[in-house]
C-alpha cells in the first residue's frame, strides 16, 4: 500500500491544530506525506478523550467505520487508547496503527484507579492494532509492560524545522556574553510540564542577571496557571519571569531568536520535540531527565537534571549565569548537534515505510539495524578519540589538492559523515567530496544529503572489487563500527586500496573484545566469552576478524609503509541511555544463544541461565542503576609519503 496512490487517514482528539508537541508531530508527518504525493487526510475527533464520553466513542466508531477495508488508519494514541473496543471491533479488517507518544498511565497526577483503569485500557487497544508507532525509543521500550511484542513496535523520530542561520548577524542576543541572560521555557502550563519546578529554582538564584520567558498555554490546565501565576507573585518575580501565552510561527521564533537558555523542567515526557527545536536554534538547553529527555537530551549542547530535584536546576542555572564562557561552550556544541538534526521529510518518509506495511513483520532487513544505529549515534560520538580526528584534519589541510575526496564505507544512516563533517573546519568542509558506500540501499537513503557534495553509493564491497569500486584520486577512507565484522583478506585488500592512491585511513569504534557492566552479575564473564566467539562469526566476507579487527588493519596498513596510531573509543552507558543499554544487552543475549546453538551437541543444551540474566538486567536498566562500558578502538594510518 505504500506508493503514491495509498490512502492515509490520521485521527486526532479535537482540534488537529492544537500546539503541543503530540499535535505538530501528526500535523509535519501529514504535510510531509502530502509532499511525497501521498493522499492524507487529518480529522479531529470530537469528544472527550482519553476518558472517553459518548460523544467521544461515536466519533471513533463513525470515523473507523467509514474506512473501507484494508485501509491505513494512524489514530492517536490519547484517541484509541482509551477507547480500546473500537480497535477491537474494527482492527480486524483495517491495517490499524497506534501512534503513542507516551502511555497514559504515565500522565502525571493520575489516580491509583486512574493509572489502572488506563493501563488495562491501553494493553487491549494495543492488543488489536496491526502496528505501534513511537516518536521515542524510551516509549517504545516501556511498552512491553503492555504485553506489546516487539516486533510490532516502530520508532519513528520527530523532525525538525531548521531556522536561518542561529548565529547570522543580528539574529542572537548578546545576552550570553554580557549583560541579562534570557532563559526560555516553551511548553503549556500543567503538572507534567512542571513549571513550579522553575520557577521555585530561579527564586534560589541570588541576585539578578536574568529574566525568564515562559511561553505556552495556560488554558489548557487553567488552574495549574493561576497556580503559577501566584507563586511568582508570591515569591516578589513578576518583574522576572513572563508568561506569554501560547505562541506560533514568526512569534515563536522571535522568543526562540532572542534567548540565551533553552530550560525545560518536565517530569516526563514521550520524546520532547522542543529539546530539537531549541538546539536547531543554537540554544543550549537544560533539562530534566524525564521520561524520554534523558535520551532526547543526551547529546552535546544539552546537560540534565534528575526530575524534580529544583536545587540541581538552579545549580545549573547559576552556573551559567555566573561563568559565561560555559554557556558559551554550550552554545558552540548545541550548534555541532543542531547539525545532526533530522528534517520532517525524512520523517514522514520513514513513517510511511512503516505505517504502510500491513502484518506484524517488519518491512525491510534495514529497519532493526536502523533503529540500532540511531540508538547508538549519540554514544558513538561520544566516545570517539579527538586527537585521531585532530590528526585527520591535520593530514588532510596538508593536501595541496583543491578537491579532497573521502570514502566512507559502511555508512549505514551517516553517522560516521555528519560527525567528520562537524569536526572538519569550514575550510576543510568546502574543499570535501564525500562518496558513502553502503550494501543497504533503504538504509543509505535515510542520509539526509543536503548538498553535491556528497553521493551515495548503494552497493557491496567485496574484498576483490575493493581497489576498483574506490575512487581515484582518493585522500581519505574512513569507517566506523565496521571492521571487527569483516575479514582478513577484506582488510587487507583495504589496505592495498588506500596504499595504492596514498590515502590516510580514519577507522572508529571497532569492537576491543572487553565489555563491563556495574554492577557486576556472575554470569557476566561467560556471556562475554560466547559473545566474542560469535564475533568471529561469518558475517559475509569470510570468517570476520572480531575484537582482533584493529590490530590486523594496523598490521596490513604497516605493510604498506604506513605510520599508524591506536586510541581507545569507550562507551559509557548510564541511566540516560536506557534503550540502547537495552538494545545493546539483548544483541548480546542473541549472539550468545547463537553461539549455543552452533556448538556440537549444545543445541539444545538449556540457556535459561540467558533469559534470567537478560530480565535482571534489564529490570536495572529500567531503574536506571545499570552501568554498561563496553571499549572499542581507533585507528589513524598515513601513508609514507
Amino acid at each position: 500500500m505504500a506508493n503514491s496512490e495509498c490512502r492515509y487517514r490520521f485521527l486526532v482528539p479535537g482540534d488537529p491544530d492544537q500546539r503541543t508537541g503530540g499535535y505538530g508531530y501528526v500535523r509535519e508527518v501529514v504535510a510531509g506525506l502530502r509532499r511525497m504525493g501521498r493522499e492524507v487526510s487529518l480529522q479531529g475527533l470530537e469528544g472527550q478523550f482519553p476518558k472517553v464520553d459518548d460523544t467521544a466513542r461515536a466519533a471513533l466508531d463513525n470515523a473507523l467505520a467509514s474506512v473501507p477495508d484494508d485501509g491505513t488508519v494512524v489514530v492517536d494514541g490519547l484517541a484509541l487508547c482509551g477507547y480500546p473496543e473500537a480497535a477491537e471491533v474494527h482492527g480486524p479488517r483495517l491495517n490499524l496503527v497506534a501512534l503513542v507518544h507516551h502511555p497514559l498511565a504515565d500522565e502525571t497526577g493520575l489516580g491509583d484507579d486512574e493509572r489502572a483503569h488506563f493501563l488495562e485500557t491501553e494493553r487491549r487497544a494495543l492488543a488489536a492494532v496491526t502496528r505501534v508507532i513511537t516518536t521515542s525509543e524510551t516509549t517504545a521500550l516501556g511498552l512491553g509492560r503492555f504485553g506489546v511484542p516487539s516486533s510490532k513496535v516502530q520508532v519513528v523520530l520527530p523532525g525538525v524545522h531548521r531556522p536561518g542561520d542561529p548565529e547570522s548577524p543580528g539574529s542572537r542576543r548578546q545576552g550570553a556574553g554580557r549583560g541579562e541572560v534570557r532563559l526560555l521555557c516553551v511548553a503549556h502550563l500543567s503538572p507534567r510540564k512542571a513549571q513550579l519546578d522553575l520557577v521555585d529554582a530561579l527564586a534560589r538564584l541570588d541576585g539578578g542577571g536574568w529574566t525568564c520567558e515562559l511561553v505556552g498555554s495556560v488554558d489548557r490546565n487553567p488552574d495549574y496557571a493561576s497556580r503559577v501565576r501566584a507563586r511568582i507573585a508570591g515569591l516578589g518575580l513578576t518583574g522576572r519571569i513572563r508568561l506569554d501565552g501560547e505562541l506560533s510561527g514568526p512569534e515563536l521564533t522571535r522568543a526562540f531568536a532572542q534567548a540565551d537558555l533553552f530550560v525545560l523542567p518536565s517530569h516526563y515526557e514521550g520524546y520532547g520535540m522542543v529539546i530539537d527545536e531549541a538546539l536547531a536554534h543554537g540554544l543550549p538547553v537544560i533539562s530534566s531527565d524525564g521520561g524520554a529527555l534523558a535520551a532526547t537530551a543526551n547529546r552535546p549542547g544539552c546537560v540534565t537534571y534528575v526530575a524534580g530535584e529544583t536545587e540541581a536546576l538552579a545549580r545549573l542555572v547559576s552556573e551559567r549565569l555566573q561563568d559565561r564562557a560555559l554557556l558559551q561552550d554550550q552554545r558552540a556544541a548545541a550548534r555541532e548537534s543542531a547539525n545532526a538534526l533530522r528534517s520532517w521529510d525524512q520523517c514522514a518518509r520513514e513513517f510511511d515505510r512503516v505505517a504502510g506495511t500491513t502484518g506484524a513483520s517488519l518491512p525491510h532487513g534495514s529497519d532493526f539495524a536502523e533503529d540500532w544505529l540511531r540508538l547508538r549515534e549519540p554514544a558513538d560520538h561520544q566516545a570517539r578519540d579527538r586527537q585521531l580526528c585532530a590528526e585527520t584534519v591535520n593530514w588532510l589541510e596538508q593536501r595541496s589538492d583543491q578537491a579532497l575526496v573521502v570514502a566512507d564505507i559502511g555508512a549505514g544512516r551517516g553517522s560516521n559523515w555528519r560527525y567528520l563533517r562537524q569536526s572538519f573546519p569550514a575550510g576543510l568542509n568546502a574543499r570535501c567530496q564525500w562518496h558513502l558506500y553502503d550494501q543497504d540501499e533503504t538504509l543509505l537513503n535515510t542520509v539526509a544529503v543536503d548538498d553535491v557534495s556528497t553521493t551515495l553509493h548503494p552497493r557491496r564491497l567485496e574484498a576483490g572489487d575493493l581497489d576498483a569500486a574506490l575512487p581515484a584520486p582518493l585522500h581519505l577512507v574512513t569507517a566506523s563500527a565496521l571492521i571487527d565484522l569483516v575479514s582478513q583478506p577484506w582488510l587487507e585488500a583495504l589496505a592495498s586500496a588506500a596504499a595504492a592512491r596514498s590515502s590516510a585511513v580514519l577507522v572508529t569504534l571497532s569492537y576491543a573484545g572487553r565489555f563491563r557492566l556495574f554492577p557486576a552479575h556472575p554470569c557476566d564473564d561467560v556471556l562475554r566469552a560466547m559473545v566474542n566467539q560469535h564475533q568471529h562469526g561469518d558475517k559475509g566476507t569470510g570468517a570476520a576478524c572480531g575484537p582482533r579487527a584493529s590490530e590486523a588493519l594496523a598490521d596490513a596498513l604497516r605493510s604498506n609503509g604506513y605510520q599508524v596510531q591506536l586510541a581507545p573509543s569507550t562507551w559509557h552507558l548510564d541511566q540516560r541511555c536506557p534503550a540502547l543499554q537495552a538494545a545493546l544487552m539483548e544483541g548480546w543475549v542473541a549472539a550468545a544463544q547463537a553461539q549455543i546453538e552452533r556448538l556440537p551437541g549444545e543445541g539444545d543444551a538449556p540457556a535459561d541461565w540467558l533469559e534470567d540474566w537478560l530480565d535482571s538486567r534489564l529490570e536495572q536498566a529500567k531503574q536506571g542503576v545499570l552501568g554498561i562500558e563496553v571499549d572499542h578502538i581507533d585507528l589513524f594510518g598515513a601513508p609514507g609519503l
